[in-house]
């Protein structure tokens, strides 16, 4: 059986593209894409803006600081929600095998379909040449025999860069990489391969299976075959408008690790009211509500609940996040991301959800309907809760 040949196609500094993209004016501006308020983080920086050493993550006042001149613009979800949408419309003309890994990155196998487009080269012209032309944003492209070696190359040539790995130059292509290039392996991670003397992925090809195991459990089993460029995942058909696939997420890095829940209780209502919003302009209800939170040791703590009835409120939303985030064991942990994704979407606008609230369930669907009428006439920040008036003016 032949090798397969994966496209792993990224969106580069995606939210601040699709600005400049929107904004003729801003075309070659430094560009920053986040929180406003002075505990907001970087969203998206674009490459102007990276070369006075803006990154995501980084603290918003820290990014004003480096870089006075850029343009400074609040994340803007929905937008960056249809472009998305729009690229996955593009990809899925060269392969019927797509998978959106997220809203900025997708996968592609092109197996089958390099001959009709004359070959591996011509092919991510053309991607490239479309998202280009359709969208206004670059995107660069990592080819592998595998989705995870195609994840990996995709980073070594951007913007707008095109990376090949071919099955024979493999596992050796990865071997002088430091393992941090590996995805999935972060900080905490880096830092126990460093106290076993590994700093290379070429040297972590060389720990035994069963030590590696003994020391990370089942992500051990995960570095054995990374190190080597093994990945036996493959990339489904996908169909456009697929309701299995269909959710609304918004997460923040917080600016500093914190277990104070009235400082995460005010984060997660931002972002309810967010993802209600979301709702909203789509004309959708959410049946489920999940909590994300990463710990200061990059432990993951997510809970779900399911709702009696769907809703499109961000007050329903935000009090069963809030009672999932008092659930939290944080230990000697601390908080340093929280985010809240509703799924199990359905078709239809209207809040359904009757217990919380003794006002009629429609007179707050009208009343969240007037906010964000308000807001898209004059903007996210007429209108405020109380509780969240120093967010939006302490920056």
């Amino acid at each position: 059986m032949p090798p397969h040949t994966i496209l792993h196609l990224d969106l580069d500094a995606f939210f601040a593209s699709v600005e400049q993209a929107r904004h003729p004016e801003f075309r070659h501006r430094p560009m920053i894409v986040g929180g406003t308020s002075q505990r907001g983080v970087v969203s998206a920086a674009s490459y102007e803006a990276r070369r006075f050493g803006v990154r995501s993550a980084m603290p918003m006042w820290e990014a004003r600081r480096r870089c006075p001149q850029g343009v400074f613009l609040p994340v803007d979800m929905e937008t960056y929600v249809d472009y998305s949408r729009r690229a996955v419309e593009i990809l899925s003309r060269y392969s019927p095998r797509l998978d959106p890994a997220s809203v900025d990155e997708a996968y592609l196998d092109v197996t089958g379909c390099l001959r009709l487009f004359g070959g591996l080269g011509s092919i991510c012209a053309s991607i490239k040449r479309d998202i280009a032309d359709e969208l206004g944003v670059t995107l660069s492209i990592g080819a592998a025999p595998n989705c995870l070696v195609a994840k990996m190359a995709s980073e070594w040539d951007k913007p707008d860069g095109l990376s090949v790995v071919r099955p024979e130059e493999l596992p050796g292509r990865l071997r002088p990489l430091p393992v941090a290039a590996i995805p999935g392996v972060g900080e905490a991670t880096r830092q126990r391969l460093l106290q076993m003397g590994i700093e290379t992925i070429g040297e972590l090809a060389r720990v035994p299976h069963m030590l590696l195991e003994q020391h990370f459990g089942k992500q051990g089993a995960y570095l054995y075959r990374a190190a080597r460029g093994r990945d036996d995942r493959l990339v489904g058909f996908y169909q456009l408008g697929e309701d299995a696939r269909q959710q609304i997420s918004r997460e923040e890095t917080l600016a500093r690790d914190t277990r104070d829940l009235e400082v995460l209780e005010l984060r997660l209502l931002r972002l309810c009211e967010e993802v209600g919003r979301s709702l909203r302009a789509q004309g959708r209800r959410a049946k489920t509500v999940t909590l994300k939170v990463k710990l200061s040791d990059f432990k993951l703590f997510t809970r779900s609940t399911s709702l009696k009835a769907p809703t499109e409120l961000d007050e329903a939303i935000f009090e069963h996040a809030r009672g999932m985030l008092g659930g939290v064991q944080f230990g000697a942990q601390r908080a340093r991301l929280i985010g809240v994704v509703v799924s199990n979407l359905t078709e239809g606008s209207g809040p359904g959800q009757l217990s919380l609230f003794d006002a009629e369930p429609s007179r707050l669907s009208e009343l969240a309907r007037a906010r964000d009428a308000i807001a898209d006439r004059f903007g996210p920040t007429a209108l405020i809760r109380a509780r969240l008036v120093y967010e939006h003016t302490a920056s």
